[in-house]
């Protein structure tokens, strides 16, 4: 998921990435990416920026797809291979994509591109995958949005689930708030009741301003850029984390 493996959450911890985040989470966001991709190209090639422990890779192979997928975080992409096979995986950064006209899609979700240093990169990023877009591609990100977010830390949300100890021993704690033009901070605590197992850090999410990645995605080319609230594909209005759609021209 992250280009930071400083983060315990996909590094130290990575392995138990699944026990907190199960393959049932996000089952609307992934229905709506594949739909997307297929739309473009049914059976084409999908590139997962990002892909963490392969969940979306997993449903894009089911759906008929030829995912892809990059990460650089060892212990997620572990669990990755297991799903799709070490053909599919492979350890690197999108800053190193270096691709021409390989897709059909490129995606990108859970604010994998946030953890770009600044605006500068991710826009990179974005040119990267514009270059691997075949002509009438499709982009589709998710990306995290502080202007909506709360001035202040809220309290904390809360997901059990179950684990090696019982039905809830699992306990992931979450909260989001501005941490100042473009940034948005990201608090998780993770604990396993039975083993003990706990750490709690916090998240630096940069370029977190979806108009302004918007405006580079059509500085860079991408044509029909289009924000939505979510994959109920509303105008994006309030949301925290809007999904980006473009598509490179033909």
């Amino acid at each position: 998921m992250t280009q930071d493996l400083d983060y315990q959450l996909y590094g130290a911890y990575g392995d138990r990435y699944d026990l907190h985040t199960p393959p049932h989470h996000y089952v609307d966001d992934h229905a709506f990416v594949i739909e997307r991709a297929r739309a473009c190209a049914e059976r084409g090639r999908l590139l997962d920026l990002g892909c963490g422990t392969g969940v979306l890779l997993e449903k894009a192979l089911a759906a008929g797809l030829d995912p892809l997928g990059l990460d650089t975080a060892p212990k997620l992409l572990a669990l990755a291979r297991a799903r799709v096979g070490a053909h599919r995986i492979r350890l690197a950064p999108m800053q190193s994509l270096d691709a021409e006209a390989a897709f059909d899609s490129v995606v990108s979700l859970s604010w994998s591109l946030n953890y770009c240093r600044d605006l500068d990169e991710l826009r990179d990023v974005l040119g990267r995958a514009h270059r691997a877009l075949r002509p009438g591609g499709c982009l589709v990100v998710q990306v995290a949005h502080a202007p909506h977010a709360p001035a202040e830390a809220p309290a904390f949300n809360v997901d059990r689930e179950a684990g090696p100890g019982g039905p809830e021993d699992i306990v992931i704690r979450y909260r989001f708030w501005a941490g100042g033009p473009q940034v948005m901070l990201a608090e998780y605590a993770f604990e396993c009741v039975s083993s003990g197992e706990r750490f709690q850090e916090v998240h630096t999410l940069r370029a977190a301003d979806a108009r302004r990645v918007a405006a580079c995605a059509r500085e860079l080319g991408f044509e029909d850029v289009e924000l939505l609230e979510s994959w109920r594909g509303e105008p994006f209005e309030r949301s925290l984390s809007p999904f980006m759609l473009a598509r490179r021209s033909r």
